[in-house]
């Protein structure tokens, strides 16, 4: 398996860093109070429900904010982590419109709700055991909310965010893969937030007028917003054929105003407070993480990128325990901390003014600090035989075959299920329990492989990867699946990362980035390594038929180390299922046999972004 490293290789030594504090350990010493259900009025009259958590001394204080569609407490996620309240900061956790046991309907990050974060921000600020400072914190939703707050006017109270593991886009990220419906987490998540949202508000019995409101709401919006959204974009392009009242999201299968309103990305210029990420190798937003880091037009010791070796749901695993036991060190001998150590040392530094030394944490890029310079590689698919047991198994070379081959390839939308995909694209649940979770070959027999030579020194990778793929279909349109794997002298070949194009959505922004970081591509020295599609209806042009069309498929960057005696492989496939699925015009309109190219002629290849020297062991 590929060693997938934590980027914060190049961290200083962390004792210094949170001193005063005792090295990687939570403080815990101030006691406090909490009061449940405190109902927060919305300009419109709705009533938010929230809890507050007020240390018993030294307030009026700082004060975390914590906005969740999971319920603040009892049955649910419960995300109010009381190492906040526990450390001399006060803390509000709210249901956000629609969800828990608050009043309203819920429309996930829609307008409304992106209103109410300003009210709740300022009613942070102005609650008596406040001193008006506020920051904000929470993980998945609540990481992604923290970006969408602060984007807007009125939230000057927040002095500093710490998101783990948010999204920047929210078509490309994880909504859609490539033009195809992320079916392995999409559909779970709909159901988790809106089966959370049934079970009685907690102050029912108190309160059973609202309460009975709340719930009223909550299950009439499942007719109103997630099932006719999830309709809408099952149709993809044939919703367009529906009488114009039955379009309740007209056009939810391609990017446009409901996605790009959800997108912290589209404003990021706007954020000026310190923010920390934290993401991770196999997470949900893996694709994201990097590019919100590189969007924050701050200082370095205002904003900080950390991605470990995580799924969504496993965000800091493996780190040194709260108390500091169990140590775990970096490639350089530097303590990594808990993440709650973390916060608390970020909180303090800008919350309270205390100088920790945690503004000189390295900014982590999407590459391994320290360890050299860019040497892109590109590499080409050729016809000389590679190992595997594929429909078709090739090689990857450093130079395109000088004459030009052809390889079937078989439509199998139901291909993938065995593979690493599958534990990634359902947020980790399923991790150790999926037996293909490290070895995708079951997956890879009925697609097409291109593999190295086993390596003979180490092989590190890291940052954005494209690959060029050159294709042609019976049919007007088709999907390609690209996935990189790290293969272990035994055979085992264990995925690394991946990326998904429809072939009729290939129209690409040649526009390179700068300033902005949305709808651009990323260059480096004039070779394309991140494209940036557009995804919309305007912008889809079906194949023709037995042409060979070139597709630029953006794989989620990563960093990985292929080990001496391994060997990388890119796997080409037309299904990865349950992580995504067809609309179903994308689904008649694949219904054909698709033919790769290789060679001089159509030079399909894959450029990585490698890192010489690589890391040390």
């Amino acid at each position: 398996m590929a060693r997938i490293r934590d980027l914060a290789t190049a961290l200083m030594t962390v004792a210094a860093v949170l001193a005063p504090m005792a090295p990687g350990k939570v403080l815990a010493a101030t006691t406090y109070d909490v009061i449940s259900d405190v109902r927060i009025p919305m300009s419109d009259g709705v009533l938010l429900d929230s809890d507050e958590y007020v240390p018993t001394t030294g307030c009026p204080c700082p004060t975390i904010l914590v906005q969740t569609p999971y319920r603040k407490s009892g049955a649910g996620v419960s995300e109010g982590n009381t190492i906040f309240p526990s450390n001399g900061y006060a803390m509000i956790v709210a249901d956000v419109r629609g969800t828990g046991s608050s009043e309203g309907m819920w429309d996930s990050f829609g307008a409304r709700e992106q209103q109410d974060s300003v009210a709740l921000v300022q009613r942070a600020a102005s609650r008596p055991f406040s001193n008006g400072v506020v920051g904000l914190s929470g993980v998945s939703y609540s990481a992604i909310n923290q970006f969408l707050t602060v984007e807007q006017p009125g939230t000057q109270a927040v002095k500093a965010i710490f998101p783990i593991v948010p999204m920047s886009d929210a078509y490309r990220d994880v909504t859609w893969a490539g033009g195809n419906t992320d079916f392995g987490f999409i559909p779970l998540w709909l159901g988790l937030v809106n089966g959370l949202a049934l079970i009685p508000a907690q102050d029912a019995l108190s309160e059973p007028r609202i309460a009975l409101n709340a719930e009223s709401q909550h299950a009439l919006d499942v007719a109103e917003f997630a099932g006719p959204a999830l309709l809408d974009a099952t149709l993809g392009g044939y919703e367009m054929m529906l009488p114009s009242a039955l379009q309740t999201f007209p056009e939810q299968a391609y990017d446009g105003p409901f996605y790009r309103l959800r997108s912290p990305i589209r404003n990021i210029s706007r954020v000026t407070v310190p923010t920390f990420i934290v993401g991770g190798t196999y997470d949900l937003f893996q694709r994201g993480e990097p590019i919100l880091f590189r969007g924050l037009k701050l200082s370095t010791a205002r904003k900080k990128l950390m991605i470990g070796p995580w799924y969504h749901t496993s965000a800091g695993n493996g780190l040194t325990a709260d108390d500091g036991s169990n140590p775990v060190y970096d490639t350089k001998g530097n303590l990594l901390p808990s993440l709650n150590n973390l916060q608390l040392a970020w909180f303090d530094r800008w919350l309270k003014g205390i100088s920790n030394g945690i503004d000189a944490f390295p900014a982590v890029e999407t590459y391994y600090l320290g360890a050299g310079k860019w040497a892109p590689d590109t590499k080409y698919l050729s016809a000389t035989p590679g190992s595997g047991t594929s429909l078709y198994a090739g090689s990857l070379a450093p130079a395109a075959d000088g004459g030009n081959t052809t390889v079937t390839l078989p439509w199998i939308p139901l291909d993938g299920t065995c593979s690493r995909s599958t534990t990634q694209w359902t947020a980790g649940l399923v991790s150790g329990i999926a037996t293909c979770e490290n070895d995708s070959r079951p997956s890879e027999l009925l697609a097409t492989t291109f593999t190295t030579p086993p390596f003979t020194a180490p092989y590190a990778i890291s940052g954005p990867i494209d690959a060029t793929i050159w294709i042609s279909s019976t049919a007007a349109d088709t999907q390609v699946i690209a996935t990189l794997s790290d293969v272990a002298p035994d055979g085992a070949s264990s995925q690394i990362t991946a990326g998904t194009l429809v072939a009729s959505l290939r129209a690409l922004t040649v526009t390179a980035c700068g300033a902005v970081v949305a709808d651009c591509s990323l260059y480096a020295n004039g070779q394309l390594i991140e494209p940036w599609h557009p995804y919309t209806h305007a912008s889809q042009s079906a194949l023709t038929p037995g042409v060979p069309t070139r597709l630029e498929i953006e794989i989620f960057p990563t960093s990985a180390v292929i080990e001496p005696g391994h060997s990388l492989r890119l796997t080409i496939a037309t299904g990865d299922f349950p992580h995504e699925t067809s609309t179903l015009s994308t689904e008649t309109s694949s219904l054909g046999v698709d033919t790769l190219y290789l060679g001089a002629g159509y030079p399909s290849s894959i450029y990585l972004g490698t890192v010489s020297p690589p890391p040390a062991s």
